[in-house]
Formats: C-alpha cells, structure tokens, sequence
C-alpha cells in the first residue's frame, strides 16, 4: 500500500502528465484548426482521463475513473464497474455541454470581430 505523500504524488503526476498529452495533442494533432473545435475536443478528453473514481465502491483511495472502469469491467464485469462509469459520464457530458458554449462562444466572438473590421472603412 503507498504512504499518503507517495499517493499525493502519484495523483500529481497523473495530472500532469494527463495535461500534457492533452497540450501535445493540440500541438500535434490540432495544430491548423480553430481554437473551438480544440476547446470542444480537449474539454471532454481531460475529463476523461481526469475524472477520479474510487477503485472499489468500500474504498477510501481514488484513481482515475477510465482506469477503475477499465479495471473493474474486464476483471469482475459491467456491474463492479458501474461505480466508476457514472461519474465518467457526467463529468464527460458537462465538459462536453462547457466546451460547447465556450466554441460557440470564440466562434460568435471571432465572427463579430471580422464584421467589424468589414464594416469599417480603410483609412487612406
């Protein structure tokens, strides 16, 4: 069993090296599209691989959720895996819902912006 700072820097570890393969996949995988389509797909990524889940139902430990579910579905089946798979929903779904709004947020900004500078005349 780990000690309580192990843990502590297990978690931390966890976390950032989960945001940064996020960072990466921006980097690499998104690089010439729109700043909304990389919020609606990273949003719902770092919860699904953020999103903490306990690793037994009687359990006082958490790990990321994917991981329980993933654990908990091939060893012991669906039921012993539900646990982890209902908060992966939801914390999926409302990043999903958040990043949304926020494109469609940058993309109704941007487009107000390019009308402006359309609708204004050029100084000669």
């Amino acid at each position: 069993m780990l000690t309580e700072s192990a843990y502590l820097t297990a978690l931390i570890l966890y976390v950032l090296s989960a945001s940064i393969a996020v960072v990466l996949m921006n980097i690499w995988l998104l690089r010439k599209r729109s700043l909304a389509l990389k919020i609606l797909i990273s949003l719902p990524t770092l919860a699904l691989l953020l999103t903490p889940a306990l690793i037994q139902p009687e359990a006082d430990t958490f790990a990321p959720a994917l991981i329980v579910l993933a654990f908990q579905w091939l060893s012991l089946g669906k039921e012993a895996a539900e646990h982890a798979l209902r908060p992966l929903v939801l914390f999926t779904a409302v990043s999903l819902g958040l990043g949304l709004v926020a494109a469609l947020g940058v993309m109704f900004f941007r487009r107000g912006s390019s009308s402006e500078e359309e609708d204004t005349p050029a100084e000669v």
